[in-house]
Order: structure tokens, then C-alpha cells, then sequence
């Protein structure tokens, strides 16, 4: 688990909550009862962990991995969510930007503020 971790950038807590969530497949064991990862798992975890990095819900990374598992006919399939999460960032970025200008309002007229008082 230590080198998946490495590898992949994820910490060991993140892989098991991975597994827990169904976001992956439970890693293979070796006979040690070690966990034991695939160079198709780290792709996986490393992919979930760029999408969740990227805001992306853990029902729509399941969806995203069990398109992905079933080959490149799910190609339109996969770029339709990725553009379906692109479209939700982009309206919160609009939210934020508002914010920003209320607030940047704000700031300037205690400044204003300050200024007449001395």
C-alpha cells in the first residue's frame, strides 16, 4: 500500500477510503495478506484522484471508472460527464466572481470610510 501510495500521490488512508466508497475495486492480497496493486490500479487511483482533486463528486467518479472498464465505447460517455462537471465549475466561478465584487465593494467603501474620518 505504501508504494501504491507513492506512486499514485494518494495516502494510504485515501486508498482505503477508495475501496470503501467503491470509487476502486478491493486490491488483490498477496499471501501475506499484503495489498497488492495492478499497474491498472494505479491508473485508476491515480485518474480518481485527479477528478476528486478536481471537484468531482465520488457518484459521478463511480459512474466515470465503470465507463472506463467497459472500454472505449464509453468514450462519449465519459467526456459527457467530464463536460457535464466542467459546466457546474464554471457556474460556481461565476458565484464566486460576484462574491469577489461584493466584497471588493465592500473593502473600498470602509476605505472610503476611513479616509473622510482621518
Amino acid at each position: 500500500m505504501g508504494q501504491a501510495a507513492q506512486r499514485t500521490g494518494v495516502s494510504a488512508d485515501t486508498l482505503r477510503y477508495y475501496e470503501r466508497e467503491g470509487i476502486m475495486s478491493p486490491a488483490g492480497r498477496t499471501s501475506g495478506g499484503l495489498r497488492r496493486y495492478s499497474e491498472l490500479d494505479l491508473e485508476k487511483i491515480a485518474c480518481a484522484h485527479w477528478l476528486r482533486e478536481a471537484g468531482v463528486p465520488l457518484s459521478t467518479i463511480r459512474q466515470f471508472d465503470t465507463l472506463r472498464d467497459q472500454g472505449r465505447q464509453t468514450l462519449r460517455g465519459r467526456r459527457a460527464l467530464l463536460l457535464d462537471h466542467l459546466e457546474e465549475l464554471e457556474r460556481r466561478r461565476q458565484d464566486i466572481d460576484a462574491s469577489i465584487a461584493s466584497i471588493q465593494e465592500k473593502i473600498a467603501k470602509y476605505d472610503r470610510l476611513m479616509e473622510a474620518r482621518g
